[in-house]
């Protein structure tokens, strides 16, 4: 048998113990403290922290800003499949997006986040945007078993986002359409032009311009005002759409002249387009008032443009073309 420790080696380890037994005590109510603190952050933040299983893609846990953000409970949350929070749309994103990061592993950063804008549904029965900031859960071996997430309401960012780019687009549509009639504006048919002849000029392709000018439409306008001669303009804008292809532009030029782009297009097509224009406008009706029948005709010059050249020349030759139309009678279609 060993020696018998003295009294004084006891004392002595009686002492170390009872300061191991204090520090262990300290750490505890240290460690005790820091978990309050981080559990009252992680439930009191505006923020919602969750984890999901990727197995079953139903959260294991969920705090406690998901009831303030989404109105459901945390507990109501646990029971959900992540496809019942989700628009369909959202959740077929998500699904695109981890599919396509599952196939990233062994080749990318494990550590890696990815940030998502999804759309949830409120248990009011609206929506609300959150913006998603999800690591992987991995195993002992490294291999992703859930997803923890922190999520942002960002409802008020993406309203103000829609809100601006719908004012884009009706600047946008402001800029490039003649509010009359709905056609493209002369702003847009420079701008149009000069594409449509670079790529003319690159690809060796066709290309024909059409010049239309409605006929003794200042008469129409002293016999029945302008507020009629308006609602002629705006019938002859949609006459000219109906008469187009997809792949063509039509523009109100300036009072009642419009032009017509062809990309593509010879002479000989152009002006079985102008032909169509020019019949279509004849037969339609313009009577300002019941009983009355009011008939407009219309002037069109057809050109192809020639290789190269400038584009005013391509432009004028459309623009006399026209007019010799309306010396030689109006209501026809002149080409070269």
């Amino acid at each position: 048998m060993g020696k018998k420790p003295t009294y004084s080696e006891l004392e002595q380890r009686i002492i170390v113990l009872e300061g191991t037994l204090k520090e262990t005590r300290r750490l505890q109510a240290k460690l005790k403290e820091s978990e309050v603190k981080y559990r009252f952050l992680v439930e009191h933040m505006r923020d919602t922290v969750w984890t999901l299983d990727i197995q079953d893609m139903k959260p294991t846990y969920v705090g406690q800003a998901s009831e303030k953000v989404l109105g459901f409970t945390p507990e109501e949350r646990l029971n959900q499949h992540l496809s019942e929070m989700v628009t369909p749309e959202t959740y077929a994103r998500l699904m695109e997006v981890l599919t396509g990061e599952l196939a990233k592993e062994g080749s990318t950063d494990p550590d890696r986040s990815i940030v998502i804008e999804m759309e949830y549904y409120h248990k009011d029965g609206g929506t609300r945007w959150l913006e998603n900031r999800v690591n992987a859960i991995r195993d002992d071996g490294g291999a992703i078993v859930g997803l923890h997430g922190v999520s942002r309401d960002i409802t008020e960012r993406k309203r103000t986002e829609d809100a601006l780019r719908d004012s884009e687009r009706i600047y946008r549509e402001l800029s490039t359409i003649d509010m009359l009639t709905q056609l493209y504006n002369l702003r847009q048919f420079d701008i149009q032009i000069k594409i449509e002849t670079d790529r003319s000029n690159r690809y060796d392709q066709p290309l024909t311009l059409l010049f239309l000018d409605l006929d003794d439409f200042k008469t129409f306008n002293d016999a029945y005002g302008h507020i009629e001669g308006d609602k002629v303009l705006q019938r002859v804008g949609e006459e000219i759409k109906e008469c187009l292809r997809e792949t063509d532009f039509a523009y109100r030029y300036g009072g009642e002249e419009f032009t017509v782009i062809l990309p593509m297009t010879t002479q000989a097509d152009g002006v079985t387009i102008a032909e169509r224009i020019r019949t279509r406008i004849k037969e339609a009706d313009f009577s300002p008032s019941p009983g009355q029948t009011v008939r407009m005709t219309v002037s069109i010059g057809v050109t192809q443009y020639k290789g190269q050249e400038e584009i005013k020349a391509f432009i004028q030759r459309a623009d006399r073309l026209m007019y010799q139309g309306k010396e030689r009678g109006k209501d026809r279609v002149c080409g070269e």
